[in-house]
């Protein structure tokens, strides 16, 4: 049995939907735990009863911890003001998203007495079996992924899109710190990596941790979103990565925008891609069996 957690808003539902269709065609047997961060959300997965999905109220986790509601109610940082701007984002909205990933993580892992866990974004999407991540991450405590880009100190090397941790020694401090710093804007890291929300944390995951306890998911799991598709190779329908000959594990489908009445979408206008293709076979196709997928989970949302 593997574990997953997510979370999302109603507007992103239809994503986490989606996620979930893909694992279900790829993973044999498993849990995905969603916390659901507006009641709209809770209710909706309720209502759905899938038996796989384990849906957790934000509201009822804020009434039971404290910190959690202090955390929240803080005013929004500098940085979550400057993004929101770009992304028409209500500013503490997305402060408040940023430090739930870490809560939530430790949150599920430590309340279900897991052996593991992996915290997968709603936007992700599988494309081959998810079990290769673990195959790579092996005995390690904590995994974490490349945003496989030339290094920009903005967002630092790794992408917060998947992260896995190990319930042991190393797995637990790993994640009590990452959460304990989202919880504190004024940590004594914010200055160095406090600038991309959640994310840039994590390149201190092995300076702290140790390398031998904190493993790069990077040999045998590929994956492509809009900031690396010019940064990887491709061939016969695979990734080339670092000279490895990669399958398709998953994409991360930031700032995909359809239009569901028109039949059309964007891959990731604020990445610069407005358009629908890029003319790489994987990559298109990846982009329009998403856009199918998003369809038919669009529909079940909204019934």
């Amino acid at each position: 049995m593997r574990n997953y957690c997510t979370h999302s808003d109603i507007n992103y539902l239809h994503y986490g939907l989606a996620l979930y269709e893909s694992l279900k065609m790829h993973s044999d047997s498993f849990v995905l735990y969603y916390l659901c961060d507006d009641e709209q959300t809770y209710e909706k997965l309720s209502s759905l009863s899938i038996p796989d999905i384990v849906p957790i109220s934000l509201e009822n986790l804020k009434k039971e911890n404290a910190d959690l509601r202090r955390a929240i109610s803080l005013p929004p940082s500098a940085e979550a003001r400057n993004v929101a701007s770009r992304t028409a984002r209500d500013p503490t909205e997305m402060q408040s998203y940023w430090m739930l990933t870490p809560y939530f993580t430790q949150y599920i892992m430590n309340s279900g007495c897991l052996d593991d866990i992996l915290y997968i974004d709603a936007d992700i999407y599988f494309f081959n079996s998810p079990e290769v991540v673990y195959e790579e991450v092996g005995n390690k405590s904590v995994g974490i992924v490349r945003h496989r880009i030339p290094y920009n100190p903005e967002v630092g090397e790794f992408n917060v899109g998947i992260v896995y941790f190990r319930n042991d020694l190393k797995g637990n401090q790993c994640l009590d710190w990452w959460r304990a710093c989202l919880l504190d804007p004024n940590n004594e890291f914010y200055s160095t990596h406090g600038m991309c929300g959640d994310q840039k944390y994590l390149e201190l995951f092995p300076v702290l941790f140790g390398e031998e306890n904190v493993g790069v998911i990077d040999k045998l799991v590929g994956h492509i979103a809009p900031w690396n598709l010019n940064h990887q190779k491709y061939e016969k329908g695979n990734l080339v990565w670092g000279g490895n000959v990669q399958n398709l594990i998953y994409s991360h489908f930031s700032n995909f925008t359809p239009n569901y009445k028109n039949g059309t979408y964007m891959m990731a206008p604020r990445h610069g891609i407005p358009s629908s293709k890029v003319g790489i076979g994987l990559i298109d196709e990846s982009y329009e069996e998403y856009f199918e997928a998003t369809k038919r989970t669009r529909r079940i949302v909204e019934i």
